[in-house]
């Protein structure tokens, strides 16, 4: 604890000054003797005298009040920090407290004194306030303190309200100083102002609460302290309430004093709740809560308010007339005449915690106060209806006077109301509101449960007639105050109305009887407040009003289909949507008229409402999910909608709209084109929609078939007119539709009248529904109804059967109008007829044509289908057709071909607009403009998007109809929006005009078909689609390329050569001309776009051809990339941009060759491939082109960020990698003849001849090729391991081998490193690869393999011995003798320099022949390297990602020595490869770099992971071989790699935290860490999450490594391994044995070592790795296993379930002691799972111990706590409860109850009674809990999912119980009556368990009650008695039998 001076010490000036200050009025010059005392803190004679003249100093009249202040802080500063005082020193702590007290609480008549100086606002009196309570906690405290902290409260608010920018220090320090002495003094004495008067504690209070309203709205720098000084005050106000004796003596000056203002702030902080700006509200919230609950809804005071009858009923006035909570319902009525509207949105919320406290009374106390038989009748549920009719009493007296008042407002003219008044409404809405959600959430009202006079029901009803007559007032008004200029008025009003839907949708679930029968009536109103909103959505709370309907308008549809009368909701809603918005009879004039709104913005709101994804939604849920009995009755009803709205649309004329035709508004105005837009735009959306989601299934087809009959014929009357084959049929139609014959000047004026077309929508649509509909029905109906059907539908082809095949007639079908019409006109000549009788510029005719596209695409279909069966009958040989009827057959299929043609020559027109640009009704279009896939809002900006949505969607249905030509168009439209329009739909989203994920663009859906993969299955679609891409990939070189020629020039083969010439003379660099521009560079993405594609795309180059032309594209770009780069000095070129350009061509490269590969191509492609590819010149381009990119980075860029070190190793990484796929391609194909071989040597059977001479020619050159082209490879590489490249420009020098570090140019050194490690890569991959297809061979096969491999054996030899040289000059500033024996070459002192390089070639061959030098890790691991250190920190990247090449590169070496170790009689024989490797520095440095990684002490950095990358690569391979001779690993070394192994990955547990698991936990994706990050109250940045996932790679590594050294490792080795890993576990520090690693006692838990998590995590990865049944394992295991039982028992505590709330990137020391637990559990399990290793009877008994020991407090933990003792006065640590891992271990412990259940039968038999505890415990936490209490109290509970996904672990218990029938049949009623009981209710919680959860246990019951014997049932029905037991019993046993019980065979 801080002392006073040191809390005061920033306020030194200030003690300057007032050292200086003049003594007050009245008192005496300042004495010397008083003015310098000197305290040494001793409590011996001297010091007792010192005590007494401070104790004369502070009572001296002489002094002045400050300086005496001063003495206090200069005393108290030498007190001793330790807590022990003499009681002298106590004395006069005291002493002080009770002065400084008596100083801060002035008497009121020193004002004067207050004015001049007010001690209370000095800090350092509340400093040494402070520490005297500190030093003397039981010091007695003045209950007038609370005029001093109201004084502070008020100085506050003050400083607040100043408004002051500068920061106040002197304040800020101030409020700090109160809030610790405050914090400190609440702690030590809870109970410090428990004595004081209630005005006093008010007057505190109303300061505070004033205060907290100002900060809770601000951000000042003061303002957090002042909100936790506030929350301080208030918590103990609060508690103050609690305690109080009397506390009904204390509620009138709390509903007079403090109710308004804290009321105000209840209002304000719940505004805030949800805010993210004010995310310390909540806490502030709870104890406002908790001081309303004590004050008003104290535990005394809940009787009387349910005493209380209703107001307004004469005899309960009498009954509370002697009530004191009357009170409180008179200052309501006081509330509303003071003008805050503000307060009267907290009644609802006072509600709300009425309720809260009234349930949580009842919780707690009912319990200790009932007895079983009460119990037993609560369980019954007779008490429940009586507490709930009273909490509904109380929500009528909460509830009437706002009622009351909203009548009153209703009443009123709200034009004359001013914005106050406004506001004051729009609260008493609010309140209702909530008050309402807490009627629903507490499930108050319950209609069975009503009065018989249904009181409760009518007073809802009362409520709901009070809210519409407002409502109706409020619409009068706002349409009145549209044209207003008041821009508050216009914003409230929404507001209000936003508060009118939602209590609507709350008597929805409420009762929905409240809102009477007339649903059009509801639905009117919905579509008049959306008109109005829609006219005024320019302001901003429009929009939440808009979500508000929308959510309505769905919950009316879902309200009505739970109750099973969905129909009633959805023809409602075609009720009202006839009746809005029409002139005349029709029109509806009532409250709720848009009789003053213009058409256009009431369809328009209609159209933006039907259109919401919300409501249509909610109607197709609605229809889906209706009974099938229905579907039929719900067809019937439509049809009789249908009937009426057309016998609707008859009744007008529009005869004089002709005579009118010459206005231009007439269209739009007149009621017959009114209907028709209602009709075809909004009926027709939701008669389709109710259409398309009705099921059918094999029981209602049948009804729902003839249905649809019904409903056909009810169209039929109308619609064939429309399908005759006469062009005066259009009049008939029209004739039809208004009932009466039109007039001839009508019909020649058709096309100037737009009405038509909504008509025809409306018809087409629905025949297209039908359609659909009635096929789905056939393919269900019995046989002899489908067959009757398809008469109707002119398609008997859907039901033929047998030889019904081979009669054509029966496949050809009659016209798509059949249903109609049997004589029906085609498709398309209806099409063209309607299309010709319409004018094209109305705003129908766009979903007009979208319609008829999807009519062509349904006819497509069946076209389709009888075109290949008739390609089925004319080339199946079996039918034995005539050739009369095989001619005709080709008749007939090219009659359907022909018509196919036709309607996709129609559609593709509307396709070439999209690329024509032309202007039109549909040619010019916004490419960022969307579609939010609902019919009723196509216009002409949405149509391309709707059209090019069906053609993508269905290009198998079309592809196959269409020209070469059109296809093609339509492939580079696909390209265009796909990639060229890009950024268009980027910028929309950018600016945020995109409203939902539902909404589509043209890029979105061409995006969504090239990642389709049926265009890539279909040949002649490849086909066009390569074509095209190559033409666009061409295209998007605009932006690199300067002229027309240039692009000619790339249809040619690059000139490479040329190129890297230029590179080797220099002729490049700054050549560049300045020819690109801003505007192409910015087009770059195009091209960037491509390449991706072309690196992801599956199956793309099946085209050989257009395979070549995309290399030689690539191949083209990447030079014109180098050549800017090099050349840059334009501003407008962007570096980065063009780097990151040129490593997406190395990744489309080396994508598209291994593709090629895969595919086995024929020798023709494959030359022709080697040619472009295997040449050496594009393998010398490959790495200079890199070599030059990376050595003039400095000159490229400004400079070097890790962004920039971040491309260049991406670029590095691709390189090596194309190197990589190369040899190995090129590797494979030579092997690929040598494999057949190997094959038919298996079978024993000579190589059968199958190809030509002419083949078997061409073979031979293939495989020339291929060894030629991986030869070239292998010398060119071989050329750059010749030098090391340096700095120094002299031609010709000597540099000392000292020096050479600091002047090797690592840029050079990397690339060729990369490339040589990726030419090793791909030569073993294609080894590896043979060897894996043939483990069998015989030795002339293996000896052919070894000649490839001998081969390349120099190469890999020079390779190795260049790793070697670069890791001695890497390392040679070492100057310590031991690392001088770890180089395992030796080179001369000094080496020659020239060009550029060290040349290194003259004892290249020397030092091949070298043996290996051994390597001492006991002197390794004290050399200090200065390099390593800083490569672990991330710096000098370059050298990073050098060594970690030369780790890969000696790996892959290794690995190809590997392939060569065959019996040495074939080796010896075949070739000489290295004679011995060499470990030296390479495994030296392996270790240290392990060792570092168990030392950090934070995050690693990415570039210090890069190099530790390579080391574990390198280990890897070296741990899969370390038993080869030539290696020579001893026991020694092998024991401290595996050591270093286990403490690396025990530093990756400790940082990992909670995210540590097992493997098995790692497997799919990594979702931990995103659970984490949803557990902590930080946001983790993204960051944060890589780095997490390269800590998860970086451990899986190291297990992967640690793997390897162990399955093949010898007993020796095995055992010594085994050793490691158990002194890990037992804790023994691997320094010195006497240190122990597993600690407890700590308040937290116990904790363990880094180590000991480690071992835990190994010897899990060994039981994987290494079988059970080798003895030097077995006789570990108990030891093993008991020490994991031993670190369960010390980290056992609630904590485990924790997470600490720590920042990104924070300090720890521990490993999660959770995440620790977790292990031991699931290890002990694979123990007791195998019967390969036995342990110990005693360990069977803790297994079965475990759920016990961790879960036995579950049900108390809080979701959150503080830990007060890590840190001091108020910043606390805090802990949440991660929901996850403890799901987690649950699931753990179940499992290790099943498996030891399953495998330790014997064992268990002693334990049952351990076992069942253990039971009971894990059902325990399965009990339901109330959510809504726990989360009042702050306890944890699981979520249904999280507890439903526990009881199906726990269900496998009983399950496996019913295995083990012989051990524990006699004990299986024993578990069967805890289950019982816990059903019952008779668990620690009494509340039984949920339906859905024992829906997920009753299996695992079952399987109890099936091995009871009849005896059990008989003794339980006896022990469990009379009540819920003995009939839960019963009922269980008779749904075992109904359900479970095996009967026998049927």
């Amino acid at each position: 604890m801080e002392t006073a001076a040191a809390t005061a010490r920033p306020g030194a000036a200030r003690k300057r000054r007032w050292n200086q200050s003049q003594p007050c009025q009245g008192e005496g010059p300042s004495d010397l003797k008083f003015a310098r005392l000197r305290f040494d803190g001793d409590g011996g004679a001297k010091g007792a005298w010192e005590h007494l003249d401070l104790v004369l100093s502070l009572q001296s009249k002489e002094l002045s009040l400050e300086r005496k202040i001063e003495l206090a802080v200069e005393f108290l500063t030498t007190l001793p920090n330790n807590s022990s005082c003499s009681i002298q020193l106590l004395r006069l702590v005291s002493f002080i407290g009770n002065w400084l007290q008596s100083i801060l609480n002035f008497p009121e008549n020193s004002k004067k004194i207050l004015h001049i100086f007010d001690p209370a606002l000095d800090s350092r009196c509340w400093a040494i306030l402070r520490v005297c309570v500190e030093k003397k906690p039981s010091i007695s405290i003045s209950l007038n303190l609370l005029k001093s902290l109201s004084r502070v409260a008020s100085h506050g608010l003050g400083r607040v309200d100043s408004n002051t920018s500068c920061p106040d220090n002197e304040s800020i320090e101030l409020f700090e100083q109160v809030f610790d002495c405050m914090s400190l003094l609440f702690s030590s004495n809870t109970r410090a102002f428990f004595n004081a008067g209630v005005d006093l504690w008010a007057s505190c209070a109303i300061e505070v609460v004033n205060l907290a309203q100002k900060v809770s709205a601000k951000k000042d720098n003061f303002c957090p302290v002042l909100q936790k000084l506030a929350n301080c005050l208030l918590g103990q106000f609060a508690c103050f309430l609690r305690f109080y004796a009397n506390p009904k003596n204390i509620f009138h000056a709390f509903v007079d004093k403090v109710l308004g203002p804290l009321l105000e702030l209840l209002v304000l902080l719940n505004s805030q709740a949800h805010s993210s700006e004010h995310k310390q509200t909540g806490t502030m919230l709870k104890i406002v809560e908790d001081v309303f609950s004590n004050g008003l809804f104290h535990p005394q005071h809940l009787s009387g308010y349910f005493g209380l009858r209703s107001l307004n009923k004469s005899s309960a006035a009498k009954d509370i007339k002697g009530s004191y909570h009357r009170h409180l319902f008179q200052r309501f009525k006081g509330i509303k005449t003071e003008n805050k509207a503000v307060l009267l949105a907290g009644f609802g919320y006072l509600f709300q915690l009425f309720v809260r406290r009234a349930r949580n009374q009842r919780t707690t106390v009912a319990p200790s106060r009932t007895t079983l038989g009460t119990l037993h009748k609560s369980n019954d549920g007779s008490e429940e209806p009586q507490h709930r009719e009273s909490l509904f009493e109380v929500f009528i007296m909460f509830m009437e006077p706002i009622v009351l008042e909203c009548k009153s407002y209703s009443q009123k003219d709200f034009s004359k109301l001013g914005v106050t008044r406004l506001v004051e409404v729009h609260c008493m809405l609010k309140s209702i509101n909530v008050m309402l959600i807490t009627l629903i959430e507490e499930k108050i009202y319950v209609p069975t449960e009503d009065t018989l006079e249904g009181s409760h029901f009518n007073f809802l009803q009362d409520i709901y007639s009070v809210l519409i007559l407002i409502s109706e007032k409020m619409y009068k008004f706002w349409m009145s105050a549209v044209h207003l200029e008041d821009v508050n008025i216009k914003k409230i009003v929404p507001l209000m109305f936003a508060e009118i839907i939602s209590a609507v949708g709350n008597f929805l679930e409420i009762e929905y009887k409240v809102l009477g029968d007339d649903l059009v009536k509801l639905w009117l109103m919905i579509f008049a407040l959306s008109a109005i909103n829609t006219s005024s959505k320019d302001i901003e709370p429009c929009f939440l009003l808009a979500s508000k309907i929308s959510s309505l308008s769905a919950q009316v549809i879902c309200t009505f289909s739970e109750l099973r009368q969905v129909s009633r909701s959805i023809f409602s809603l075609c009720d009202a949507v006839r009746a809005f918005r029409v002139e005349g009879p029709d029109g509806v004039h009532g409250s709720f008229s848009v009789a003053s709104l213009s058409s256009q913005e009431c369809l328009g709101s209609l159209t933006t409402l039907l259109s919401s994804e919300t409501l249509m939604g909610a109607i197709r849920t609605s229809i889906k999910s209706m009974p099938q009995g229905q579907s039929s009755r719900c067809i019937e009803e439509l049809t009789s909608d249908l009937t009426e709205t057309l016998n609707w649309m008859a009744d007008c004329s529009f005869e004089d709209d002709v005579s009118k035709l010459r206005e231009p508004s007439i269209a739009r105005k007149s009621i017959f084109c009114q209907k028709a837009e209602l009709l075809g735009r909004h009926l027709s959306e939701v008669y389709a929609s109710i259409l398309d989601s009705i099921t059918v299934t094999v029981s209602n087809s049948t009804l729902v078939g003839k249905s649809v009959e019904r409903l056909v014929n009810a169209v039929r009357r109308n619609f064939s007119h429309l399908v005759r084959n006469k062009s005066k049929n259009i009049n008939g139609f029209i004739s039809s539709i208004m009932g009466k014959n039109v007039s001839k000047k009508l019909h020649a004026n058709r096309q100037k009248i737009p009405s038509f077309s909504w008509i025809f929508c409306l018809f087409c649509r629905l025949y297209i529904s039908c359609r659909s509909l009635y096929q789905q029905s056939i393919g269900l109906m019995p046989p002899d109804v489908a067959i009757d059907a398809t008469k109707l539908v002119g398609n008997p082809f859907i039901v033929c059967s047998g030889k019904e095949w081979t009669n054509p007639t029966n496949i050809l079908g009659k016209g798509y109008f059949a249903l109609i019409d049997e004589n029906s006109n085609s498709l398309l000549d209806v099409i063209e007829s309607l299309s010709e009788s319409l004018s094209t510029n109305c705003a129908s005719f766009a979903p007009l044509v979208y319609i008829f596209h999807v009519m062509v695409l349904q006819r497509l279909n069946d076209l389709n289908r009888q075109i290949k069966a008739f390609q089925f009958l004319l080339e199946d040989d079996a039918w034995q057709i005539d050739n009369k009827d095989i001619g005709n057959t080709r008749l007939l299929k090219e009659s359907c071909s022909l018509e196919a043609a036709k309607l996709m020559s129609f559609v593709m027109n509307y396709v070439k607009l999209l690329s024509s640009g032309e202007t039109g009704p549909f040619g010019s279009y916004d490419v960022s403009s969307s579609w939010d896939l609902s019919l009723c809002s196509l216009d002409e900006g949405s149509f391309p998007i709707a059209t090019w949505q069906l053609l993508c969607e269905n290009i198998d249905v079309w592809s196959s109809h269409v020209s070469k030509k059109d296809l093609k168009n339509f492939f580079s439209n696909l390209i265009r929006f796909s990639f060229t329009q890009k950024r268009s739909s980027l910028d929309k989203e950018n600016n945020g005009t995109q409203s939902s994920g539902r909404e589509m663009t043209l890029h979105s859906v061409s995006i969504g078909v090239l990642c389709d993969t049926i265009i890539y299955e279909k040949k002649v679609i490849l086909k066009n689609l390569a074509s095209s891409f190559c033409h666009a990939l061409k295209k998007s070189f605009s932006f690199v390329t300067n002229s027309d020629g240039d692009n000619v020039f790339l249809d040619t083969s690059p000139d490479l050569m040329e190129t890297i010439s230029n590179l080797e003379n220099e002729k490049l660099i700054g050549t560049g001309s300045g020819a690109t521009h801003a505007h192409c560079l910015d087009k770059h993405w195009i091209c960037e776009d491509f390449l991706n594609f072309f690196s992801a795309v599956p199956g793309f180059h099946a085209n050989s051809k257009a395979f070549i032309r995309l290399i030689n594209y690539i191949l083209h770009l990447e030079r014109l990339l180098l050549l800017k780069l090099l050349g840059l000095r334009c501003e407008s070129c962007n570096p980065m941009k063009l780097l990151r350009l040129f490593i997406c061509c190395r990744r489309a490269l080396i994508n598209l060759i291994l593709k090629f590969g895969k595919e086995c191509p024929e020798a023709r492609q494959y030359l022709s491939f080697s040619n472009k590819n295997g040449n050496s010149y594009s393998l010398v381009w490959f790495l200079r082109s890199v070599q030059e990119i990376v050595g003039s980075s400095h000159k490229i860029f400004d400079e070097c960020t890790d962004e920039v070190n971040r491309l260049m190793f991406s670029l590095l990484d691709k390189t090596s990698e194309l190197f990589s796929t190369l040899a190995s391609l090129n590797s494979s194909v030579y092997l690929f003849d040598l494999k057949k071989q190997i094959e038919s040597s298996l079978d024993g059977s000579p190589i059968k001849k199958e190809t030509s001479e002419h083949n078997d020619q061409a073979f031979d050159i293939v495989e020339v090729s291929a060894l030629e082209c991986v030869r070239s490879m292998a010398e060119l590489l071989q050329k750059t391991a010749t030098g090391i490249p340096v700095t120094i420009k002299d031609s010709k020098c000597v540099i000392k081998i000292e020096d050479c570090r600091n002047t090797v140019c690592w840029k050079r050194l990397s690339c060729s490193m990369s490339c040589i490690g990726g030419f090793l890569q791909g030569l073993n991959s294609a080894l590896e690869s043979t060897f894996n297809d043939h483990p069998i061979a015989s030795p002339e096969d293996r000896k052919m393999l070894l000649q490839y491999c001998s081969r390349f054996s120099s190469y890999v030899a020079k390779f190795g011995t260049f790793v070697d040289i670069c890791v001695h000059v890497l390392f040679m500033d070492n100057k310590d003798s031991a690392s001088i024996d770890l180089v395992s070459v030796h080179l001369p002192q000094e080496l020659d320099c020239a060009n550029g390089f060290l040349n290194i070639e003259a004892i290249m061959d020397e030092l091949t022949k070298c043996g290996s030098h051994g390597v001492d890790l006991s002197k390794i691991q004290y050399m200090e390297n200065v390099l390593l250190e800083n490569l672990l920190k991330g710096e000098c990247p370059l050298i990073s990602f050098t060594l970690r090449e030369i780790y890969s590169i000696s790996a892959a070496i290794i690995k190809f020595h590997g392939y060569l170790s065959f019996s040495s009689d074939v080796s010896r024989q075949t070739c000489s490869p290295v004679e011995q490797l060499s470990l030296g520095t390479m495994l030296g440095i392996a270790f240290i770099t392990l060792q570092k990684v168990a030392d950090m002490s934070s995050w690693p950095h990415m570039f210090c992971l890069v190099w530790i990358d390579g080391v574990l690569r390198y280990l890897e391979v070296l741990g899969s071989a370390f038993t080869l001779s030539e290696l020579n690993i001893s026991i020694e070394l092998y024991t401290q790699i595996i050591n270093a192994l286990l403490r690396a990955v025990g530093k990756c547990i400790l940082l990992q935290q909670k995210n540590a698991t097992l493997p098995t936990h790692e497997i799919g994706s990594s979702t931990k860490t995103l659970q984490l990050q949803n557990a902590s109250g930080y946001a983790f940045p993204k960051d944060f999450i890589d780095t997490q996932n390269r800590l998860n790679s970086l451990k899986s590594r190291l297990r992967l490594v640690l793997g390897k050294f162990v399955s093949i490792a010898s007993n020796t080795h095995l055992n010594a391994a085994l050793q490691v890993i158990e002194r890990a576990l037992v804790g023994v520090n691997h320094c010195s044995h006497s240190i122990y690693q597993i600690y407890t006692g700590n308040p937290d838990g116990g904790t363990v070592s880094s180590d000991v998590a480690a071992g835990i995590d190994c010897l899990y990865m060994i039981l994987d790795f290494v079988p059970g049944n080798k003895r030097v394992f077995k006789r570990t295991v108990p030891g093993l296993v008991g020490a994991l039982f031993n670190i369960i028992l010390h980290l056992q505590s609630p904590h485990i379930f924790y997470s600490q709330n720590l920042p990104p990137q924070g300090s720890v020391f521990h490993p999660d002691a959770g995440a620790t637990v977790l292990m031991c559990v699931e290890v002990i399990t694979s123990f007791v799972g195998r019967h390969s290793f036995q342990i110990d009877a005693s360990h069977v008994s803790q297994c079965l111990l475990v759920p016990v020991t961790l879960f036995k407090e579950f049900k108390h933990l809080l979701a959150k706590y503080c830990n007060q003792s890590v840190q001091h006065h108020g910043d606390h640590a805090e802990y949440i409860l991660d929901r996850q891992f403890s799901v987690d271990i649950y699931a753990a412990c179940c499992k290790l109850l099943c498996t030891t259940l399953r495998h330790q039968q014997r064992e268990i038999g002693w334990c049952v009674a351990l076992l069942e505890d253990s039971v009971s415990i894990l059902l325990g936490c399965l009990e339901s809990t109330d959510s809504k209490m726990i989360n009042v109290a702050g306890y944890f509970a699981w979520n249904m999912e999280e507890a439903l996904k526990c009881a199906s672990f726990f269900r496998r218990i009983y399950e496996e119980m019913r295995q083990q029938r012989e051990t524990l049949g006699k004990h299986a009623m024993h578990f069967l009556a805890g289950y019982i009981s816990m059903f019952s209710g008779q668990g620690p919680f009494q509340t039984g368990i949920t339906r859905e959860i024992d829906e997920v246990l009753r299996p695992g019951v079952y399987s109890l009650i099936d091995i009871c014997e009849e005896s059990d049932f008989q003794q339980l029905h006896t022990y469990l008695g009379e009540g819920p037991c003995r009939t839960t019993l019963a009922d269980l046993v008779r749904d075992y039998k109904l359900h479970f019980q095996y009967q026998g065979k049927i």
